[in-house]
């Protein structure tokens, strides 16, 4: 877990959760328009970033993810004083949903934040064996000469598929996305557990949600998310304009949600418990 911002004490806590093969620098483009007014806690799931893999493959489950974020969210709202936001993208999105559904979740979290979430469709959405996976691509990128990954050519071959404007993210965040990708240990089998499950557990969801949903995604196409699966409370937003990873598309609107999303929960929020 890295902490970011210089926010004074009293200020809304908000976790980020990356996705798939992400790292915390998922966020890089989200953070400087939080970090004033938010104390951000920003993870790396196990096997991904600077974070050890776990042993067990099933431990790799968004179900399991789960888990281990409402224990955190529980220890980070008792040192904070008071609940935790929860804000992730992509299978991110779902381990906050799962962590969300646990059993006295609402004592620790306080609202849920989903950028393009996983999980939310009728039935497991498994990949076809023969198609290559993000890593793979990503390994192969590695592969190719230095600094062509951070060319026009090589940012739209290397994130066309995530972002609507690959050729205007700044070179770190291409670099960055690529290398996490190409060296998560986590990656297989947190990938096998996306494609063995959905999230199921939308009633036990007692926070307020919200989902972000992008028009142009080629990674979680509209027609895969299915509102009804979502909790019944989800406020749910679909960006015409954005791809599969919106905080780098659009990240002033993704900072402007996750601030009306805390706002609007901190009315009713209180000490943890």
């Amino acid at each position: 877990m890295h902490r970011a911002g210089s926010a004074a004490a009293q200020a809304p806590a908000v976790v980020l959760v990356h996705g798939l093969g992400g790292a915390a620098s998922t966020w890089s483009l989200l953070v400087p328009h939080l970090a004033a007014d938010h104390r951000l806690h920003v993870l790396d799931l196990p096997g991904h970033g600077t974070a050890p893999p776990v042993a067990e493959a099933s431990a790799m489950s968004p179900a399991a993810l789960g888990e281990r974020l409402h224990r955190l969210a529980a220890a980070l709202a008792a040192e904070e004083g008071r609940r935790v936001h929860l804000v992730g993208h992509s299978l991110g999105g779902w381990v906050c949903l799962e962590a969300a559904a646990a059993p006295g979740a609402e004592e620790a979290v306080a609202s849920v934040t989903a950028f393009t979430p996983a999980g939310l469709w009728a039935s497991p959405r498994r990949r076809p064996p023969l198609l290559p996976t993000g890593q793979q691509f990503a390994r192969l990128a590695g592969r190719l000469p230095v600094g062509l990954v951070t060319t026009a050519v090589g940012r739209t071959l290397a994130l066309g598929a995530t972002s609507t404007a690959p050729r205007r993210l700044p070179a770190e965040v291409v670099r960055g996305a690529v290398e996490a990708v190409a060296a998560a240990a986590g990656y297989a089998a947190a990938d096998a557990g996306i494609g063995a499950a959905s999230f199921t557990r939308a009633g036990d969801v007692r926070v307020p949600v919200t989902v972000v949903a992008g028009g142009r995604d080629r990674v979680l196409p509209p027609s895969f998310l299915v509102r009804s699966c979502a909790p019944p409370q989800t406020r749910w937003l679909e960006w015409a304009r954005s791809g599969h990873v919106p905080v780098w598309d659009h990240p002033a609107d993704c900072a402007r949600v996750v601030r009306e999303q805390v706002r609007s929960a901190r009315a009713g929020d209180g000490p943890a418990a």
